[in-house]
């Protein structure tokens, strides 16, 4: 591999991940994939599986690369990741989930190559398992930079994997900043919750919710969208059946138009157990709905800064249909809720500072001085 010399021509980067199934991380990654200057950098983006169906909001001048990875077990998918990165002189490798990156780090190792490995780090309380902290341990003591969206995970980094001041931080997530919509609200009060069925998202505290509103406000329509193809999602089809729910909540699997969705809902929810910083609340939040979201990574302490809402602790049934029965019973207050949440987002979490930010470390690590702190 040439060694770069920086400031001649563009560098080749690596943004690689499992897959581009709709998610928070997905959308981060393709909103730098998109969002760096590419007069700068060529950005390749490499999914360690299947493309995934994301993959085609990648702009035309972003290579997207596939290494098909059928199962754990596959190691030769190790070394086509190093022909990869060595036949494109790829320079910078950015991964976006503990297992891309564990996948990246073994790659470096066994070919000793070597570019430089980012990771971001976007989940939520991997310290709570035991097995994952020693291989975390064993695999990544020795990136060069590491990003994490929340507090939570950056002091993660500093005390699972030693890494010092200087190489590592907080970096928010940022999302697209909606163009003012004028679509009208639905008729019913309507609940968007954006979200893949999973436990750790906790959906069946949404059911619970709905159960306990029910009787108060009858005219609602809690809409669950995200994937719920797991056996999650089916035992919260089967629930919604069993609690005679069907007409007031909606399983809508995954939908490219949720922004349209969210132009015409009354408020956005999060019933999680486990969270870092979901680009779901920063998108609800940009849509100028008021919130109400269970005290889960940095869920709360966004909510609470904005003033937009309710942050209620996890699985507390009550509080959570208490809140939404304020909101609904006080449509002026849940405006104001709204507008203050736009506006936090939009002063705070942009796509356009992430990238900028990101790409500031970049040009530091490529140029091998220390990565300069924000003001």
């Amino acid at each position: 591999m040439r060694p770069h010399i920086v400031g001649r021509g563009r560098v080749n980067i690596a943004l690689v991940i499992d897959t581009l199934t709709p998610g928070g991380a997905e959308r981060v990654l393709i909103s730098l994939a998109n969002g760096l200057d590419h007069r700068r950098f060529h950005v390749h983006v490499i999914t360690t599986r299947e493309p995934g169906r994301l993959a085609c909001e990648l702009t035309p001048d972003v290579s997207l690369h596939s290494l098909n990875r059928r199962s754990r077990r596959d190691l030769q998918a190790i070394q086509r990741f190093a022909e990869m990165v060595s036949r494109h002189e790829i320079q910078l490798v950015h991964t976006h989930s503990h297992t891309a990156a564990y996948f990246a780090e073994l790659a470096r190792r066994c070919t000793r190559q070597p570019w430089l490995h980012v990771m971001h780090d976007h989940h939520g309380p991997i310290e709570e398992s035991a097995l994952l902290r020693i291989v975390d341990w064993l695999l990544l003591r020795g990136l060069d930079y590491y990003f994490a969206v929340s507090g939570r995970l950056e002091r993660y980094g500093a005390r699972w994997l030693a890494l010092r001041p200087g190489t590592r931080e907080r970096l928010t997530n940022g999302v697209a900043i909606p163009k003012d919509s004028r679509a009208s609200k639905s008729s019913v009060f309507t609940i968007a919750h954006v979200a893949h069925l999973t436990p750790a998202k906790n959906q069946q505290m949404a059911l619970a919710v709905a159960t306990r509103l029910r009787a108060e406000l009858p005219a609602f329509r809690w809409l669950l969208i995200g994937d719920a193809s797991s056996a999650y999602g089916k035992a919260c089809h089967e629930a919604i059946d069993r609690l005679g729910l069907k007409e007031h909540v909606v399983l809508t699997g995954e939908r490219s138009d949720v922004a349209s969705i969210l132009a015409t809902a009354h408020v956005g929810v999060l019933t999680s157990r486990s969270e870092g910083l979901p680009v779901a609340l920063l998108e609800l939040m940009a849509a100028r709905l008021p919130v109400v979201v269970t005290d889960a990574g940095d869920c709360g302490a966004l909510v609470r800064a904005s003033g937009g809402g309710a942050v209620v602790a996890c699985d507390d049934v009550a509080g959570f249909a208490a809140a939404l029965r304020r909101l609904r019973v006080d449509p002026a207050a849940a405006e104001l809720a709204g507008t203050a949440n736009y506006v936090h987002v939009r002063d705070h979490y942009t796509v356009e500072a992430m990238v900028a930010r990101v790409a500031e470390v970049y040009e530091a690590l490529l140029a091998r001085r220390p990565v300069a702190c924000r003001a």
